[in-house]
């Protein structure tokens, strides 16, 4: 596994790009609690699967009450939060963790209120340019019925080798 750390986009790492992950490294990195980022923490990320060659990863996650709105339910935000994350992370597998993808815009339609349980996400990189990725994700309730669908445009930072002198 590579030696950068991985709590930093590999765009904000100082030295030579970094060598592509495959699969079970990519596990391994979403799995590894000591390495998760404080967002997914917060969000009750939980990997369930992902494919490379098809771009997509799946996901559960454990809201609290902490992140439930006045009528009881998760509230809009934490949702596109969730949709955002494994968006987001459809690129990065995709690209086996090569390149940053800050989010530039997304939107989140709601069909039904998300209650604060376990549900599942999936996240797909619909295309990926050499700048700009999109993106689609779907979260779903406990039983089964959409919570709420997402569309994203995402940078693409690939890490450039270092100018020699």
């Amino acid at each position: 596994m590579s030696e950068r750390p991985f709590l930093l986009a590999p765009d904000l790492v100082e030295g030579p790009p970094p060598q592509p992950l495959d699969a079970d490294e990519i596990r391994q990195r979403l799995t590894s609690r000591d390495v998760r980022t404080n967002v997914s923490t917060l969000l009750g990320f939980e990997l369930v699967d992902l494919s490379i060659e098809g771009r997509w990863i799946e996901a559960r996650f454990n809201p609290t009450p902490q992140l439930a709105n006045l009528r009881g339910s998760v509230q809009g935000g934490i949702i596109t939060a969730m949709l955002d994350e494994v968006m987001s992370l459809s690129v990065l597998v995709a690209e086996r963790f090569t390149c940053g993808v800050p989010t530039l815009e997304i939107k989140t339609s709601y069909y039904n209120p998300l209650p604060v349980e376990p549900c599942r996400a999936r996240g797909e990189a619909m295309r990926i340019g050499g700048r700009v990725a999109f993106m689609e994700g779907t979260v779903w309730t406990p039983a089964g019925e959409i919570a709420a669908k997402a569309s994203a445009t995402c940078q693409v930072r690939r890490v450039k080798p270092a100018a020699k002198p």
